[in-house]
């Protein structure tokens, strides 16, 4: 087949089918509601792809048909020539883009969900139908943990499979042992899933039990991984680049326990579920059946070099059209329960969609806007798999996010996305309004620490192992190893605290603001891209200007007051006797002392790495907050303060810095800044550009102001 072709099919399919595959790839128009039915739940179908599905509503252009078979769609809609940077882009009508990136997101779900063939792990049984028992073609696929093993080694053969834990019996499908979509400290830091930085980001359904999640990989995706070494940190840590090949595909899947009564209403499974002890084994494994509740599908496709990210739920987790009582995610008669917030352990999370499947025809004198009305399109979809007695019409499309074709030197990190937010309540619960699939992932970096290579929007490739070192950050304190540093422990440990907790502690001279030093200064001063501590007695010589430049941040970059006086012209003032002051400087003393012990490959000595000097845009300051920023400190830029706990800072309004901090009164300070460190561990990701334009962004927002106050003079 070539390769515009809408299709991939397995080898075994490609004999028989080729002729009718043709068939099927008639496209239907903007006045053609085709008239195509179900033929029901033949096993031919997936030979002969007769199932088509009829579709009503409104079309802006040709789009494919959708078809209930076993075939693996290659692309969202016929491949577009790569662009130059000097050409421009055809006319493209994103309405109809939108349209065929949400059939092609069925026919995956068709094509994934199919049974499996018994003997090869990730191909359909073409002699089975959708509505046959056995494991879906996804289920098949390596699951993440089998890829990236605990000393490097290189995982086993495609086909061969991890045994499951003996204490849950033979007869167990697969293993859940993560309680979150992200399960591990570095992911959930790069991956903003959270909202709370106090409260579990789990999910726990209406009674009470914990959702499970697992992570799969599809050949293409594992074979260049293995073929390259990205499961070896070591190896993974010297690439230059990752570039997954087209056809790559990552699912994320969402699960809660199921009872028999249910089971008709939910795809299945017998599951050894398993808890994790703090040395990372798996304990307490016991049998359960599971109902599948949430399905991510990325795949990479000419198109989409960016990835197509598709997103699916069972129709009954929280209210909405189609959905019934009893809901997995909502107690109706609970109409003060908190919603879309993270809780305690066993405490019922209280779910609603924040982001609506759209409903809206398209208009079609309106070429940009991207319209599908993805309810129709689930209602269409649904009828057909009613009559096929699937249990599949139980479960509905959200939405699916897709790139706008353009030239960019950096397709991983520079793009434009339809829509802007994407979200699923069982995976991106608590920051469903500021999810956006692409921008998040756009993050994902490769085990090296110390220079951002992206990871072409894959986070799996950071649980490779061993875990490698980071060159440009000093570990906080641990435990004292020299006498001078058990003699100053208690100061030490208190200047981190200070850094790290800094209103909280200190609320009577940071009154307003809800910052640390740390928001700014990160890893408490140890983090060499962000104005590190380290040395500072070589900028600021004498002990009274040191404490006149601390106290200066607390005036002005936490818009507080000053801690002390410092010594001047013969007034002794009462800095050397202020016991906060003192814990700076002694923790300050101490990052000294850690600097010269590690082998630092920090590139400034102070301040931030250099940024060329641009002007900054903040209408596309914005376009890059949304996508890439919004998720950690909210659209309103107020950050996260959940619990009444710091998770992330306020980048303006009255809890943020004044207009006399560095980070104002000099743009270039936090262009620079956000240009090396943001996102949150994913520094070097923006562009020169872009962080100039975030900086235009932010500036052009109300901040406190601060009459007559000047920058820090030494």
């Amino acid at each position: 087949m070539s390769q515009g072709s809408l299709w991939s099919v397995s080898a075994a399919c490609v004999l028989i089918i080729t002729a009718t595959l043709l068939v099927g790839l008639r496209a239907t128009t903007a006045n053609n509601s085709a008239t195509l039915t179900s033929t029901g739940s033949s096993p031919a179908q997936c030979f002969n792809p007769s199932a088509k599905i009829r579709l009503t509503g409104k079309n802006c252009g040709p789009v494919p048909e959708v078809q209930l078979s076993c075939y693996l769609p290659a692309d969202m809609a016929q491949p577009l020539p790569s662009p130059s940077p000097s050409s421009t882009m055809p006319s493209l009508n994103f309405n109809t883009l939108q349209r065929s990136a949400d059939i092609f997101s069925w026919q995956e779900f068709f094509a994934l969900n199919w049974p499996a063939r018994a003997d090869m792990r990730g191909e359909p049984d073409t002699n089975k139908n959708i509505t046959d028992r056995g494991p879906r073609v996804w289920e098949t696929w390596k699951e993440e943990y089998e890829v990236y093993l605990k000393d490097g080694r290189k995982p086993k053969p495609w086909n061969d499979h991890e045994p499951v834990p003996g204490t849950c019996g033979g007869d167990a499908d697969k293993v859940f042992f993560r309680t979150q979509k992200i399960d591990d400290v570095v992911d959930a830091t790069l991956q903003a899933a959270a909202a709370d930085g106090t409260l579990p980001a789990t999910l726990t359904d209406q009674r009470g039990k914990l959702v499970r999640y697992e992570i799969r990989l599809n050949k293409v995706l594992f074979d260049y991984v293995v073929e390259n070494r990205l499961y070896n940190a070591g190896v993974q840590a010297l690439a230059n680049s990752v570039n997954f090949p087209n056809g790559a595909i990552l699912i994320k899947a969402a699960w809660r326990e199921v009872s028999p009564a249910e089971e008709k209403q939910f795809h299945s499974v017998t599951a050894c579920v398993c808890d994790k002890d703090k040395q990372g084994r798996m304990v307490n494994c016991r049998r359960q059946r599971m109902g599948l509740v949430g399905f991510h599908i990325t795949q990479k496709t000419p198109f989409a070099p960016q990835w197509v990210w598709s997103t699916f739920e069972q129709v009954n987790n929280v209210p909405g059209y189609a959905a019934k009582e009893p809901f997995s995610f909502n107690n109706p008669s609970c109409p003060t329960c908190p919603v879309n917030k993270q809780t305690q352990r066993g405490t019922p999370n209280q779910m609603t969609r924040a982001i609506n499947i759209p409903v809206a025809e398209p208009h079609c004198d309106a070429p940009d806007q991207a319209v599908d009305n993805v309810r129709r399109l689930n209602r269409d979809v649904r009828k057909a798999l009613e009559e096929a007695r699937s249990v599949f019409q139980y479960y509905e499309l959200i939405n699916t996010q897709w790139p706008v074709p353009q030239a960019s030197d950096n397709p991983e990190t520079v793009f434009t996305v339809r829509p802007l937010a994407l979200g699923n309540t069982t995976m991106e619960s608590f920051v469903q309004p500021t999810s956006t699939c692409m921008g998040c992932h756009s993050t994902a970096r490769t085990v090296n620490a110390n220079n951002f290579v992206s990871s072409d929007f894959s986070f799996t490739l950071n649980n490779a192992q061993p875990a490698q070192s980071n060159c440009k950050v000093i570990p906080p304190p641990a435990k004292p190893r020299t006498m001078w540093e058990r003699t100053h422990w208690a100061k030490i440990m208190r200047g981190y605290a200070l850094a790290t907790q800094t209103y909280e502690l200190l609320p009577t001279f940071v009154p307003t603001a809800k910052l640390h030093c740390a928001s700014c200064h990160l890893g408490a001063g140890g983090n060499s891209d962000a104005a590190w501590w380290v040395n500072l007695t070589a900028e600021y010589p004498t002990k009274p200007l040191l404490q006149s430049r601390i106290n200066h941040c607390f005036t002005n970059s936490l818009n507080g007051n000053a801690l002390c006086t410092p010594a001047s012209k013969g007034d002794q003032g009462n800095c050397d006797t202020n016991h906060d002051m003192d814990a700076f400087l002694i923790y300050m003393e101490w990052l000294d002392t850690q600097s010269k012990g590690m082998r630092l490959c920090n590139t400034v000595q102070h301040g931030y790495p250099t940024i060329s000097c641009l002007p900054g845009d903040p209408v596309a300051g914005q376009q890059v907050f949304i996508q890439k920023c919004a998720v950690c400190h909210g659209l309103d830029g107020q950050g996260r303060y959940e619990s009444n706990t710091y998770f992330r800072p306020a980048l303006w309004g009255p809890h943020s810095f004044n207009q006399a901090a560095g980070m104002f009164s000099d743009p270039s300070f936090l262009a620079a800044f956000v240009r090396w460190n943001m996102p949150l561990m994913a520094g070097g990701e923006l562009t020169d550009q872009e962080a100039w334009d975030v900086e235009a962004f932010i500036h052009s927002k109300d901040r406190p102001k601060t009459p007559g106050a000047k920058r820090f003079q030494k």
